[in-house]
């Protein structure tokens, strides 16, 4: 083989190899964005935070027009799934919840069936349902059965740091008929209950990720918390629930610890430095997770169903790793 070609494939060799650890280079700066180079979780970006966009669109007024024809307005949103199709119908669903709960009545129908056999999407939109729905009656154990009628005014997606494909919705709800009205008047004006937990959910975790281990139990106490048993194994746990981190050494000696989602929990170690660990990790510091008394101390989260978002629980599970390595390379 000539010289020139010799040369010619010693280079390609070069930059064959050079390519390699550019990629994994690349690769990294991918996994590393997600919390390194954030200042903080909330901070994506330009992406706002699903609490903000709510609070803009919760000003949005109600038609003049619907608004003589006795509708009420409520709002719901939808972050959890990776799909528009299933946002939209949890949004949907939440915000139809509000309004049968601010008018003291209750659905006869499935309404998570009703919804996904006749799906509401952006690009796609089934704007009105009509349901049915029990009001009180005066007479003992007996119920008056209505028409109500559900008009979704605006579907909307929208690129939030709990996830690019963030669904909110505006939604008019009425009876059908204007006796039924006059005997349920609306006895709330709540917007979204759900907003409320969100933003609620949202301060725990900022101060799970600034370390305020303390401010974070502080919020989670309260007198109506409750023990669960969690029946269905951990797919049970709840945001928010409290499980305790024994100290293997000293089996007398726990720590609480709060369950954030995705197996994650924060808690704090024997050397009372805070820990934000993955099920299993407890053993690196000689502790072990106690399931045998879980307490719930907030209900809303339960009862609303919410999760908090993955991304979220990504960025602060490696910040924490990331400052867990810094202080064991000062130790050394």
């Amino acid at each position: 083989m000539k010289l020139p070609q010799i040369l010619a494939v010693w280079l390609l060799l070069v930059s064959a190899c050079a390519s390699v650890p550019k990629q994994t280079d690349s690769n990294g700066k991918v996994v590393r964005s997600i919390a390194r180079d954030r200042k903080n979780c909330w901070q994506a970006g330009k992406a706002p935070t699903l609490v903000s966009v709510m609070q803009k669109a919760m000003q949005i007024p109600l038609e003049p027009d619907l608004v003589r024809d006795n509708y009420i307005q409520t709002f719901g949103c939808a972050y959890e799934e990776v799909d528009i199709e299933k946002n939209a119908i949890q949004a949907v669903y939440r915000a139809i919840l509000q309004s049968l709960k601010n008018r003291n009545v209750t659905a006869r129908d499935e309404l998570l069936a009703l919804l996904r056999s006749s799906p509401p999407r952006p690009d796609n939109l089934v704007r009105e349902y009509t349901i049915y729905v029990n009001m009180p009656s005066s007479a003992s154990n007996n119920h008056h059965v209505a028409a109500y009628q559900v008009k979704i005014l605006q579907l909307e997606v929208v690129s939030t740091v709990e996830s690019p494909v963030a669904i909110w919705t505006r939604v008019a709800t009425r009876f059908r008929h204007r006796e039924d009205h006059y005997r349920a008047l609306p006895i709330r004006k709540e917007k979204s209950d759900f907003v409320r937990v969100l933003k609620k959910a949202q301060r725990i975790l900022w101060l799970a990720e600034r370390e305020r281990y303390e401010d974070v139990l502080q919020m989670l106490s309260s007198q109506h918390a409750r023990v669960v048993t969690l029946r269905n194994g951990l797919d049970d746990l709840v945001f928010g629930d409290r499980l305790n981190l024994i100290d293997v050494q000293y089996p007398r000696r726990y720590f609480p610890a709060i369950f954030l989602g995705k197996g994650i929990v924060l808690g704090k170690s024997p050397e009372n430095d805070v820990l934000v660990l993955k099920f299993g990790e407890e053993r690196l510091f000689g502790l072990r997770l106690d399931f045998r008394k879980v307490v719930r101390a907030d209900l809303d989260f339960e009862t609303f169903g919410y999760k908090a978002p993955e991304t979220i629980l990504q960025c602060l599970f490696l910040k924490a790793k990331r400052k867990k390595s810094k202080r064991t390379s000062l130790k050394f």
